[in-house]
């Protein structure tokens, strides 16, 4: 689905999470990253107070709206009784839907599925790391949970402390199944990894002779 790039523009892109994984080699230094994203990308009043700029040749005005940010279309605004509206929307919006909001009901979300249009806050579960030794079971959860129409995307984001994370994006509704499969295996590599340095504390030899050769 191509890459999408977060933390490049106005939105403030956050860690909220991370859980980490030992992969398939016997190896402490290979593993997988499950973060949780937290995405902001609308705008408290606060913050339009500190951005309204105006020019006595012109009465358009590059808008920001509470729920989508910066919009790229310049706008006739009206009046300065915008403000109770958009502290309203800016606040619903962190958990409301666009249909909800203005219809008063969401389909997606009568049908108890997650809607986020229109969201200012959205979260993305992002698998990062060696991704590759775990591919097959990656695919294998977003198979069963999405059928064979399986589509992978990779994202590249900057979070506002400065961390650049490149990974793929794992669906909602996958991630619980996916944590619970990588979560086994996890166990098992430490389990071999345990074993592993047992071997090598009880023959030392061996490893001496083996690192001469």
């Amino acid at each position: 689905m191509g890459i999408l790039d977060l933390g490049s523009g106005d939105e403030k892109v956050r860690k909220a999470d991370a859980k980490k994984f030992l992969t398939p080699g016997y190896s402490t230094s290979g593993h997988v990253e499950l973060y949780t994203i937290s995405v902001e990308r609308g705008m408290s009043w606060e913050e339009v107070d500190c951005s309204l700029q105006t020019s006595p040749k012109s009465i358009f005005f590059l808008v920001y709206r509470p729920n989508t940010g910066k919009q790229l279309k310049l706008e006739d605004v009206p009046s300065d009784d915008a403000v109770a509206h958009w502290l309203e929307q800016y606040t619903s919006s962190a958990d409301t839907c666009t249909h909800a909001y203005w219809r008063g009901n969401c389909k997606k979300a009568g049908l108890g599925l997650v809607c986020e249009v229109g969201l200012r806050c959205r979260t993305y579960y992002v698998l990062c790391g060696s991704v590759l030794s775990v591919w097959t079971k990656v695919e294998g959860v977003l198979a069963s949970v999405s059928g064979t129409n399986v589509k992978m995307q990779i994202v590249r984001l900057r979070t506002e402390d400065g961390q650049r994370i490149v990974g793929l994006i794992i669906p909602a509704n996958c991630v619980s199944p996916l944590v619970n499969l990588l979560s086994t295996s996890d166990q098992s590599q430490q389990l071999a990894v345990q074993q592993q340095q047992i071997w090598q504390q009880h023959h030392p030899q061996s490893i001496t002779n083996f690192n001469n050769a």
